[in-house]
């Protein structure tokens, strides 16, 4: 055959006689094996999700400021009573402690009741879930030396923490030696910058609290006027978002429930861990006790009996504190609204 011409061409494939041309491949035919596969991990994703436990909440933020009264929460979170549902956040002071609580970015905090009134006024969602601390000499107003006591403060600059307590606290030592706001000159300042303004003179008195009162005294300033013969003056208390109150109970409790073993913890001072407490502070193990001979630490029973009854007693220094912020030209119309009251938070389940 090799006189005979090759074809020009070879066709790719011959069928017999009578028999149908084959069908032409379709070209989604390499996803037939693929669809099924996709369909059977969707299902085994979904029959993990039915079994396989949620995503832990995230942690509530604690807020909290540099008061002496707040430490049960630092020895809570030191020795490990508060579970991974609870974090504690140190502020520099009340005030941030409040915007924290404004803006959210803090779940619960501790603050002074006046705060708390006046979040609350604000239209801030927070409710008072527990009474923290009453001070029995922790706050005070200190005077230069040689100054007249609060009577010789007419006239004088007068350093006070830009917050209603510092005033409140102010008010009633001027109060009590037959004097107004207006005789005096109030010099706004943060808490913690207090000690500085001090030093630099130019201020013939100050409104502090502890540690800072204690670290003033040594340092020669004078005592005043002092909520150790004021009981009830200034309470702190334990404030929680409304969100967190509805979808967080059980975390509440459990911040409550170490708040409860720390206080008691506190009432035997020689027990403390004082050289962790006092790390990094401003005072050492001996200025420290002494600081908190100035603090009743309420635990849970206290609180649920403050907040008992009708009305409370709670309730009460509430409506004696916003009298004395209105006389004092600071909440002109504040009003109590009892709704800001949670104690069914601590009452148990």
């Amino acid at each position: 055959m090799s006189g005979q011409a090759l074809p020009s061409s070879i066709p790719a494939e011959r069928t017999r006689p009578g028999m149908p041309d084959p069908k032409p491949r379709s070209k989604f035919a390499p996803l037939a094996w693929f669809l099924p596969l996709m369909v059977m991990l969707g299902a085994l994703f979904w029959l993990v999700s039915l079994v396989a436990p949620p995503a832990p909440p995230k942690p509530l933020v604690v807020s909290i400021g540099p008061w002496i009264g707040y430490e049960p929460l630092v020895l809570a979170r030191e020795q490990d009573w508060l579970g991974p549902q609870l974090r504690i956040v140190e502020t520099l002071s009340n005030t941030e402690t409040a915007q924290a609580l404004r803006d959210g970015s803090a779940d619960v905090g501790a603050v002074t009741l006046d705060e708390a009134i006046r979040l609350y006024a604000e239209g801030v969602p927070i409710r008072v879930i527990s009474v923290l601390s009453d001070s029995h000499g922790a706050d005070g107003v200190v005077v230069a030396p040689g100054v007249d006591g609060i009577a010789g403060l007419r006239g004088q600059a007068v350093l006070v923490e830009d917050s209603a307590m510092g005033y409140h606290v102010l008010h009633s030592a001027l109060v009590e030696a037959g004097m107004e706001m207006e005789d005096v000159r109030i010099v706004r300042v943060q808490s913690s910058v207090v000690p500085v303004r001090w030093r630099n003179g130019g201020a013939a008195g100050a409104v502090v609290f502890e540690p800072m009162l204690s670290e003033l005294l040594d340092e020669g300033a004078v005592l005043a006027f002092s909520t150790a013969d004021h009981p009830g003056l200034v309470l702190d208390v334990l404030v929680a978002r409304e969100e967190v109150l509805r979808s967080r109970r059980p975390a509440l409790r459990e911040l409550l429930a170490a708040w409860d073993r720390a206080a008691k913890a506190f009432a035997q001072p020689d027990l403390l861990p004082l050289d962790m407490l006092v790390a990094g502070g401003r005072l050492d193990v001996r200025d420290y006790r002494a600081a908190l001979d100035g603090v009743a630490f309420l635990d849970g029973e206290a609180s649920r009996r403050m907040m008992a009854g009708e009305p409370s007693e709670l309730s009460r220094n509430m409506r004696a504190l916003a009298a004395s912020l209105r006389r004092a030209g600071l909440e002109p119309g504040l009003r109590i609204d009892e709704r800001i009251l949670a104690p069914e938070v601590g009452a148990g389940p």
